[in-house]
This record gives structure tokens, C-alpha cells and sequence, in this order.
């Protein structure tokens, strides 16, 4: 009975074992017995090496698509940016046509102003009332051109003033 309760012993031991751990217990291979070495397992294909990720096709790939990511992106701020501009000048140049279009009115009515003081009839009644009189003959200035050089004046002395030493005239000496 012996050889009974010991392999017994050794099956409850190895259902603890798969109980606390959760797998079975490896078994020894019954074929081999400890003394002799093992094969290395037979592949028919062998698998393609590995690569680390990030080198190679894909971080090319990688490095790609972020590289066009951030131009579109880039490129809509631009566009935002530019439209941003764009608007704040619109707003700043419908207020300047505003204000010049302020400008322009009281220009307007400041020429309709002064065209009214400057009329004839207004002149005329203005003098008359500071009492100035009508003349009773107009004289009309002749046309002088303007384009053509006058003479130089002839200047004399004048005939009875004393000079000085200077040879000065004009100055007369103090006595």
C-alpha cells in the first residue's frame, strides 16, 4: 500500500499547487528521463525578425503624418489669422468713411455759408450799413501780364540831406 498513498500524496500535493496558482503543474516528459540533453524544437519557417517600432517604413510614415498634420494646421491659424485682419481692417475703414462722410457735410455746409455772406447783395448792404457810399464812376485796372520782367527803377539821390564820410545817402551826420 505503500506505493498507493504516495502517489496519492503526490496528487493532492499537485492539486494545491494548481489550486494556488491557478495552472497546472508542469509535468516531466515521460519519454526523457532527466540525464539526456533536448532538442531544439523543429520550425518549418522561420519568423521574420523584429523590428523596433518607430524605425524604418513606419516612423517615415509616422513622421509624415504629423509633418502634414501640422502644415494644415498651420495653414487654417493662417487663414484665421489673415481673416482676423482682414475684418478688423473693414471695421476700421467703415469707421474712417463715416467720420469723412461727417467731414465732408460740414465742409459742405460751411461753403454754403460762406458762399451766402460773400454774395453781392450781402457785400453791398453790409457797406451801406457801415456807411459807405455807391461810387459814382467804376474804373477797371488794365490787364498787366504778369510773365513779362519790369525795368529796374532809376534811384537819384535826394537833393538836400548831408553824407556822411560812409558815402551813405540818407544819413545825415550829427553835429
Amino acid at each position: 500500500m505503500a506505493p498507493t498513498a504516495d502517489a496519492a500524496a503526490r496528487r493532492s500535493a499537485a492539486a494545491r499547487a494548481e489550486h494556488r496558482h491557478g495552472a497546472a503543474a508542469p509535468r516531466p516528459d515521460p519519454r526523457h528521463d532527466g540525464g539526456e540533453a533536448r532538442r531544439p524544437p523543429l520550425r518549418l519557417f522561420e519568423p521574420a525578425p523584429r523590428r523596433r517600432p518607430g524605425t524604418g517604413r513606419a516612423r517615415l510614415r509616422r513622421s509624415t503624418m504629423w509633418l502634414s498634420c501640422l502644415m494644415v494646421v498651420g495653414s487654417l491659424l493662417a487663414v484665421v489669422v489673415g481673416d482676423t485682419l482682414l475684418a478688423q481692417g473693414q471695421v476700421r475703414l467703415s469707421s474712417l468713411q463715416h467720420q469723412v462722410a461727417a467731414a465732408e457735410a460740414v465742409q459742405k455746409a460751411s461753403q454754403v455759408a460762406v458762399a451766402e455772406r460773400a454774395a453781392p447783395p450781402v457785400v453791398v448792404s453790409q457797406a451801406e450799413a457801415q456807411g459807405l457810399v455807391a461810387p459814382t464812376q467804376v474804373v477797371y485796372l488794365p490787364h498787366v501780364p504778369l510773365d513779362v520782367p519790369l525795368p529796374v527803377p532809376q534811384t537819384v539821390a535826394p537833393v538836400g540831406r548831408a553824407t556822411t564820410g560812409t558815402g551813405s545817402p540818407g544819413v545825415t551826420a550829427k553835429r
